[in-house]
């Protein structure tokens, strides 16, 4: 596949090459990348206020349930949010130290270097135009002359490069080219990849999701932005908190305009602002530490506690053993300590221990990722529908047959098949031709694609059909008790014995 550039592709390659090809393997590289974004949370954190201010950032992001979930799966965003993350994190380093400063600007450019050639130019434009925003904000755009900017460039199309030149020379300008105006240009100015409609609010609802139960307290300093935009008086010593207090929050504010504007919206593309947040958060909770907070955090983190008590039963009621389909395993575990969870937290930090308090929320969302990951997932994969499926069409379809998805986002088609050669279908003329074919076909689709599909190709039938993953379904369904919709296994040749 061409549509990205190759760094996760080899990721997951050399990852293969050294242990084996399996799932487990693949999510060594994946949790690595999860690994490289805590670090440059504790990183962020150290620098803007202190050790424990990096400590509690790193638990923020290491604790926050949509991130370990990401970090499970195989998707490049935590590899750029990794780099881009990591290059934020030598800024802040360069700039609060900077006796070190060439050595973090090396480092910083090696980092976007890879975060280019994981997703392209988005980790070179948008750390590039929250570093001139940020020097332009403090009168500072004479220090661009200090960043090492040439080298810097330098470095980036050393490890850029010599894959584009590669791609050219078996390629030409194709692939490169659909790369650099389809996939970006394309994407933001078309809502091809968004599902539905998603307004200019669907990021900042994504923003307090990615790293919740942490991320409402982001409202204490959100609050209190003016004053951290003031500058210290002439004179002064260095007040280092506010100027990277300010730079984080235009790392926050650049990376969800900008994608605000985007046709397409997809939720991981604000990810990279997740070490930023984590360390503002840590600072507004290490600060309550040492004196007496302000009221504000109060009431969000007696509202975050509060939810986690109200979300126990409500999570029971929903995947409890008579839920039919949607039954969990160890759900009523889970529901108990996520209850526990909000009760030591809420008593803990009314009775002024508030150290107390972050850490049993800390300690409780371990116990609650860990619970998830090795109790209730194994039981949800059991019944995703691309591994039953494909699994027919490896003892059942000819060598040389046809295999494809339509209109079926089921990357994960190919991996399981053992099969490079899979097409995406994408419109029903597209399907009708794949069908209308003298080669043996099968492809997955949903039932709405199949009812539209079959008056055209009288000869196809379904040869098998799963219903999706519980993490599918719509929220409605599962009040309903309904199950999600079906996956369909479609072949022609029908009547053939296989």
């Amino acid at each position: 596949r061409f549509n990205k550039p190759v760094l996760s592709y080899w990721i997951v390659a050399g990852l293969y090459r050294a242990f084996g090809e399996s799932v487990t393997v693949e999510r060594i590289g994946i949790a690595f990348g999860a690994m490289g974004i805590v670090l440059a949370a504790f990183l962020i954190g150290r620098a803007l206020r202190s050790t424990l201010t990096g400590v509690v950032a790193a638990l923020v992001v290491a604790t926050a349930p949509r991130v370990v979930w990401f970090s499970r799966r195989i998707f490049i965003d935590i590899y750029l949010t990794m780099f881009t993350s990591l290059a934020l994190a030598c800024f802040v380093l360069a700039e609060r130290h900077p006796q070190y400063r060439r050595r973090y600007l090396w480092l910083m450019y090696v980092c976007i270097g890879l975060g280019v050639l994981t997703k392209g130019p988005v980790a070179l434009v948008l750390p590039a135009l929250v570093c001139v925003a940020w020097l332009a904000l403090e009168h500072r755009l004479a220090d661009l002359r200090r960043l090492l900017i040439v080298p810097g460039v330098l470095v980036v199309l050393a490890i850029v490069s010599p894959w584009y030149v590669a791609v050219y020379r078996q390629h030409g300008w194709t692939y490169i080219t659909d790369f650099l105006f389809k996939e970006n240009f394309g994407r933001y100015a078309t809502t091809a990849m968004t599902p539905g409609e998603r307004g200019s609010l669907f990021f900042p609802t994504v923003l307090l999701g990615d790293l919740f139960p942490w991320a409402p307290m982001v409202l204490v300093p959100l609050i209190g932005i003016i004053h951290a935009w003031r500058r210290p008086n002439a004179g002064q010593n260095p007040d280092w908190q506010r100027p990277l207090g300010r730079l984080l929050w235009l790392w926050i504010v650049v990376f969800v305009a900008v994608f605000s504007f985007s046709r397409t919206k997809e939720d991981l593309y604000i990810f990279p602002i997740v070490p930023a947040l984590a360390a503002l958060v840590a600072s507004t909770l290490c600060e309550s530490f040492a004196r007496a907070p302000s009221r504000l955090l109060s009431v969000v983190f007696v509202v975050v506690s509060g939810l986690c008590l109200v979300a126990a039963p409500c999570l029971y009621w929903l995947f409890s053993p008579s839920s039919g389909y949607y039954a969990l395993p160890e759900v009523r575990e889970f529901a108990g300590v996520l209850a526990a969870t909000g009760l030591a937290s809420l008593v803990l930090w009314l009775s002024q221990r508030r150290f107390g308090a972050v850490a049993s929320l800390a300690a409780g969302f371990v116990l609650l990722n860990y619970l998830f990951v090795g109790r209730v997932l194994p039981g949800v994969e059991r019944s995703k529908p691309v591994p039953p499926l494909a699994r027919i069409v490896a003892a059942r379809a000819a060598p040389g047959a046809k295999i494809g998805y339509f209109n079926m986002g089921l990357q994960s088609f190919v991996y399981y098949t053992n099969r490079n050669a899979i097409e995406e279908i994408g419109v029903l003329e597209q399907a009708k031709a794949f069908f209308f074919d003298q080669r043996e076909s099968w492809a997955l689709m949903g039932t709405g694609e199949w009812e539209a599909l079959r008056p055209l190709v009288p000869g196809t039938c379904i040869a098998d059909r799963r219903p999706l993953s519980i993490f599918d379904a719509k929220l409605e369904e599962i009040f309903s008790r309904t199950p999600p919709p079906e996956v369909l296994l479609v072949k022609n040749h029908c009547g053939d014995s296989r």
